[in-house]
């Protein structure tokens, strides 16, 4: 395999990373599904998602 063909695997996704991104800038759950144009409940589901794939349980 070449060099420039090794793509490690993302943690999270792209979405997941501005959810957490805006989390750490302490904005609420309804801050961040208003500036994302997406529901809560999505925002949720993408912390839900990033907390159980990143877990060692």
């Amino acid at each position: 395999m070449k060099d420039n063909e090794y793509k490690p695997k993302q943690l999270l996704t792209k979405r997941e990373k501005e959810v957490f991104e805006l989390l750490v800038q302490d904005k609420t759950t309804k801050e961040i599904a208003q500036e994302l144009f997406i529901s809560e409940k999505t925002v949720r589901n993408h912390i839900s998602n990033a907390m159980h794939t990143n877990c060692k349980c």
